[in-house]
């Protein structure tokens, strides 16, 4: 990754890998949102991207506890690994001055059992369905680190770790291989009133979703481990919340998962 950062610093004066991945560290450790041009970011390349996640997890200095992931309409898959100090169980208190948050998102989650794939080159759909250990709703809180009034570019995303505040995880179903991701129904419920409700999601082959990741972080030299909790999108869009809303999400013949948002 040096060889690529020095020469894209040459070639981009307004991008420093690593004084722009420390802004974002202190941001993510509840401190002033970044501000940057927009020409800054919208000339961030998707190496760029990479090497500041890379350089936030050092700062972070805790282990990866999971990954969201993405396939944008036009076929890029994004994604961004989740430390683990932002992992929590249902019924959690998530508090606002660390993990910040403007809005949230009811998901799909798999935890897997062991790291997919072996010496073979591409990891298959049934090396990655044999590593899952199961399914679980899931809610991310989602809180972007840049100080724009606009939607930040998409490999500025990418470099604040795709907007993760937190991810809080429901009880794991491990009979999940029945379940038809397309069509489950979907209930956003905040202060005990559901607020969105969806009947399943046209892209709902996610372990398809799983399955990219695995081979695209194979080709960057990584991969997932056993353990990790892989999010996989949302059901219901981003809806925006404040302190001491308390969260739920529901899937049907899934286990519901809660959160409360704390100041």
């Amino acid at each position: 990754m040096e060889h690529y950062s020095r020469r894209y610093i040459m070639s981009n004066s307004a991008y420093d890998g690593i004084a722009l991945a420390n802004k974002l560290l202190g941001a993510l450790r509840g401190g002033e949102r970044v501000a940057a041009h927009a020409d800054t970011l919208g000339n961030l390349t998707r190496v760029q991207a990479l090497e500041v996640q890379t350089n936030i997890l050092r700062g972070l200095g805790t282990a990866v506890s999971g990954w969201k992931v993405s396939l944008l309409p036009d076929g890029d898959l994004v994604s961004a690994p989740i430390v683990a100090e932002r992992v929590f169980r249902s019924s959690a208190d998530v508090g606002g001055s660390q993990y910040g948050w403007a809005g949230v998102e009811s998901e799909i989650a798999f935890r897997l059992a062991r790291s997919p794939g072996g010496s073979a080159r591409v990891i298959t759909r049934d090396e990655v369905i044999d590593s899952v250990e199961g399914a679980c709703a899931a809610i991310e809180v989602c809180q972007s680190r840049w100080s724009s009034t606009v939607t930040p570019p998409r490999n500025a995303m990418v470099a604040d770790l795709l907007a993760n505040g937190a991810l809080i995880v429901g009880p794991l179903e491990k009979e999940w291989q029945h379940l038809d991701f397309s069509r489950v129904n979907a209930r956003l419920r905040i202060n005990d009133k559901t607020i969105r409700e969806s009947p399943g999601r046209a892209d709902g082959d996610l372990i398809d979703l799983v399955v990219r990741l695995a081979n695209d972080l194979r080709s960057r030299g990584m991969k997932l481990e056993a353990g990790q909790v892989i999010t996989t999108g949302s059901y219901t869009g981003l809806y925006p919340v404040v302190t001491g809303d308390r969260i739920a999400v529901e899937f049907d013949r899934i286990a519901p998962v809660t959160a409360t948002l704390k100041p």
